[in-house]
């Protein structure tokens, strides 16, 4: 029997401002680097791309990256952005399985269409797709892959050029029972030559978060390792991935959802319970977390110390820590993009 906990009201501390961007889009996907916060989303086809040189107090008019012909949206698919050495990095998946990556000088007002990231055609069939680039410049990818048997398994790759050119896949995980969760989206955190990624598993009818991480720059991975100590047992797929922060001192700081809960760990320690909800995200560092989700149509921020704030109506909440104790949370609402500065 599948036990769900009876609603927890949440401590709401105030409602928060938020902002919309003054034209239509989704899956919004953001990045802080300084003063600077860069965002890519989605409208039709079209990858577009606006970015704030004031810590979010305002947006510039959005720009046309590429237009991907069958780009894949919902569910928590759509363009995602990371900067490396700077460049700005974009990648996007369309239906017929490809992830294509899109890059810029952050200087410069062309984007180019860097090619394929994917070495075997139509594999990311989900479409789900994470980016994170460390101090190096090195930027790596992780996506749901068919490539071999049909079934769904984690793949990566790398560039070491800024998304111009990415390195040769490599199956990071397969799952003993035949296929990982088909439609949770991985996340990856990369930092030195660490590399991290979180995943759903599917185990014994088990569909529970995992890690896996590589010290080596993601040449090597170890064992997989389940997050928290209870399980969900589930004959469906949640549509639910969850999100990572790489704490400088190599900690690891999760949220993902159980059954309608939300939960958070430092990856090996026991889970701590801290909402009803869905759609969950991540910044900031082990002293300075924000957390993100969704509960009952309205998209809540726990800030650091525990308060939990009210930001508005919508999902798939994107977190992004502007400085510290400074967080810019974007999320979607019927065909608008909406954002909310946060403090803690």
């Amino acid at each position: 029997m599948m036990l769900v906990q009876s609603f927890i009201p949440l401590p709401v501390h105030h409602r928060a401002e938020n902002k919309a961007l003054g034209f239509d889009g989704k899956a919004p996907s953001i990045i802080a680097e300084g003063q600077a916060i860069y965002m890519t989303f989605a409208l039709g086809d079209s990858i577009l791309f606006c970015f704030s040189a004031d810590k979010g107090k305002s947006f510039s008019t959005p720009e046309t990256v590429s237009v991907l012909p069958n780009l894949s949206l919902g569910g928590g698919r759509g363009p995602q952005i990371v900067s490396a050495n700077g460049h700005l990095i974009i990648a996007a998946a369309d239906t017929n399985g490809n992830i294509y990556s899109f890059n810029k000088k952050q200087k410069s007002e062309d984007w180019e269409k860097s090619g394929r990231i994917n070495d075997v055609a139509g594999v990311a069939k989900e479409a789900f797709v994470s980016l994170s680039s460390n101090n190096k410049g090195e930027v790596y990818a992780v996506w749901l892959d068919l490539r071999n048997n049909n079934k769904n398994k984690i793949v990566g790759a790398k560039s070491l050029d800024g998304g111009r050119t990415w390195s040769k896949n490599k199956i990071i995980y397969t799952s003993p029972d035949g296929t990982v969760c088909e439609c949770c989206k991985p996340t990856v955190a990369i930092k030195n030559q660490m590399v991290v990624v979180m995943f759903r598993n599917w185990l014994k009818g088990n569909r529970d978060m995992y890690i896996v991480q590589s010290g080596d720059g993601g040449v090597n991975f170890g064992n997989a390792r389940k997050l928290g100590e209870d399980s969900w047992k589930l004959n469906a797929c949640p549509m639910d991935g969850g999100g990572l922060v790489l704490n400088n001192d190599n900690s690891i700081n999760t949220v993902w959802r159980r059954q309608e809960n939300i939960y958070t760990c430092n990856a090996g320690n026991k889970e701590e319970m801290i909402s009803v909800g869905k759609h969950c995200a991540i910044a900031g560092n082990k002293d300075n977390r924000f957390i993100a989700f969704v509960n009952k149509g309205k998209v809540y921020c726990r800030k650091p110390g525990g308060i939990t704030d009210e930001i508005g109506s919508g999902s798939y909440p994107q977190l992004a820590a502007v400085g510290t104790g400074t967080a810019l949370c974007a999320w979607q609402d019927f065909g608008k993009v909406y954002y909310a500065l946060l403090t803690k």
